[in-house]
């Protein structure tokens, strides 16, 4: 090879190289840091709270909210899920998050069951401080409707039981988006739950 294009095709890969791998971190770096991805936009809804206020999705916007679809007398999964974001409410609490910048909702599938007065009977049952909590319900179709728009779908089996999808837990940022779908029971992993709140929080 000519020594002088050897000259100069030498400099010429090693700034490409060197190009290349500047990139290559620069993209590292983006991905560590980047924000959890949009499932979608979490639908509106209007329901009532258990003190019998109207509460809307949009009045949740600049704040955090983590919401699950369940019914009071679920066997297994929505007590357990319930139980597993009461502790959150307490480590919230401990960052001065809850009720300011976090929200935690419940929306019953079954309003003939769940009166304002069982929901606020569970709500000493397990701990759930309502300051920074809403206990939400409707008319069963309209429930039902709702939930659908989340992509959660409910079945009533009668005698005060459902079957609807284990990942019925949600966490919507500031700007009203699905940012995160969670499994409940169990498999809801409160420290991964409170490692996506914090990064939605350093978002806003």
């Amino acid at each position: 090879m000519n020594p002088r294009l050897r000259s100069y095709l030498f400099p010429a890969a090693l700034s490409a190289a060197v190009l290349g791998i500047a990139v290559y971190f620069v993209f590292l770096s983006n991905s560590a840091g980047s924000a959890l991805p949009v499932v979608k936009p979490a639908p509106e809804f209007e329901l009532t709270n258990v003190d019998g206020s109207l509460v809307k999705a949009s009045d949740h916007e600049g704040q955090v909210v983590l919401m699950e679809f369940m019914f009071t007398s679920c066997p297994d999964i929505c007590p357990v899920t319930t139980y597993k974001m009461v502790q959150l409410q307490e480590e919230l609490k401990r960052q001065n998050w809850f009720g300011s910048k976090v929200r935690l909702v419940a929306v019953t599938f079954d309003p003939e069951r769940d009166t304002p007065e069982a929901l606020a009977q569970y709500a000493d049952r397990m701990g759930i401080d309502m300051n920074g909590w809403h206990l939400l319900r409707g008319e069963e179709a309209e429930t039902k409707e709702i939930a659908a728009e989340y992509g959660i779908n409910v079945v009533n089996l009668g005698d005060g039981q459902f079957v609807h999808n284990v990942t019925s837990l949600q966490l919507i940022d500031a700007d009203r988006q699905i940012r995160r779908v969670y499994e409940m029971g169990d498999g809801m992993d409160n420290d991964q739950v409170l490692k996506d709140i914090a990064s939605l929080l350093d978002e806003t």
